[in-house]
């Protein structure tokens, strides 16, 4: 296997600094005192956003760890015991157990007083940990901030070197596909999402950002499922959804495609999903709001007459954030979403089509947006035709 470079390692400790201070601006405008940030071993930026850790998978504590961030004064990771050395090893402040919560929660409101505390990550922590740092708060308002949310949607430069490569090697992964097609003829999806994989790691990826998808036949009416020992058959729809993790960073990119020859309703099926994320990237740019880049995408979705088959046409929306996870909370490109794009936030716009008996496709693209539009990462064509 050819060398390549290998992805940073350590988030600079500038970075660090002026995330720090970030958060701290926005949780001081919300009237918080203080901001605890939850994460774990699947969903681990609202932490890793703060530090080179990330909790491991397991079923205790190893897999979870929480940031206590005041407003003045030195933040706090609690991390399970069997992940202390590795978190003290990476961490650029104090690291603790979750048995030293209690003393923690105390040393905090000491300092800061009784004021609110703001939970990022509030839909993701387990029930035990949040009823704990509810009772040790003895009696400090505990609720939902957006305050991490927002600052991790504004990538810096450094962040949009990594979601560039990611983007690219992803890209690489979706040509390995059609060229393993061309080569050998019908494959598994199994085999598909294999070739995928192994072209992400030899391109320089740590592996795949989640468990790669690809849905061929009847099962590409699904919305999202994982692979199968199915062979797709000429005349089938394909649907891959397919990101590579590179670095502190991953690529979440839906793209699909027609094998063998394509019936007018398969083509339709293909140029529709494009056309609304084509409408996006021409639409989206600083100052609108989320609901309004929505919009557009979600008409040509139901004009075109798939309202029944795609869940982007039903509101679940168009498009989400997505750096150090696949999906981050913000901004949501949805219905009813006042929040308003800013330069340099990272998200995906996104059109999925699924129709029953004869299959679908997730068409997505990663965006960066920019004063007057949006810089796509990603470039792999819209429209396959194999």
């Amino acid at each position: 296997m050819t060398a390549v470079p290998a992805p940073p390692t350590a988030i600079p400790l500038e970075e660090i600094e002026r995330r720090i201070a970030r958060v701290r601006r926005r949780a001081a405008a919300e009237g918080l005192g203080a901001v605890l940030s939850y994460g774990d071993c699947w969903r681990s930026a609202n932490v890793r956003y703060f530090t080179d850790f990330r909790p491991v998978d397991g079923v205790h504590d190893i897999a979870l760890a929480l940031l206590v961030l005041p407003l003045d004064g030195e933040p706090v990771l609690l991390v399970g015991d069997g992940t202390l050395d590795y978190a003290r090893e990476v961490s650029t402040f104090r690291v603790e157990t979750f048995g030293s919560l209690e003393q923690t929660f105390t040393d905090l409101l000491a300092a800061q007083g009784a004021g609110p505390v703001g939970l990022a990550g509030h839909g993701l922590i387990p029930a035990h940990l949040h009823e704990r740092c509810a009772a040790a708060l003895g009696g400090a308002p505990l609720g939902p901030t957006s305050a991490v949310a927002l600052e991790k949607a504004r990538k810096s430069a450094w962040e949009l070197g990594q979601l560039r490569e990611a983007a690219r090697i992803t890209d690489l992964a979706m040509d390995a596909i059609r060229t393993a097609l061309e080569n050998n003829g019908p494959m598994s999806e199994r085999d598909m999402a294999r070739v995928a994989d192994i072209a992400m790691i030899e391109a320089g990826a740590d592996g795949p950002a989640y468990l790669s998808m690809v849905q061929s036949g009847p099962r590409a009416a699904f919305s999202l499922a994982l692979p199968t020992n199915r062979v797709v058959r000429p005349g089938e729809m394909v649907m891959t959804d397919i990101g590579a993790r590179y670095g502190n960073y991953v690529a979440d990119g839906g793209r699909g495609f027609a094998y063998g020859s394509v019936t007018r309703q398969q083509r339709d099926i293909i140029d529709t999903a494009a056309d609304a994320v084509e409408v996006g990237l021409e639409t989206a740019r600083a100052g609108i709001t989320a609901d309004e880049l929505n919009k557009v995408m979600q008409a040509v979705l139901v004009e075109r007459g798939y309202a029944p088959y795609s869940s982007e046409a039903m509101g679940r929306g168009t498009g989400h954030g997505t750096g150090m996870d696949p999906e981050e909370e913000l901004p949501w490109i949805g219905p009813g979403n006042e929040t308003v794009l800013e330069e340099d936030m990272v998200f995906t716009l996104k059109a999925t089509i699924n129709v029953p008996e004869v299959g679908g496709l997730r068409t997505e693209r990663i965006v960066r947006v920019t004063q007057d539009g949006v810089e796509p990462l990603d470039n792999f064509p819209m429209r396959n035709f194999w």
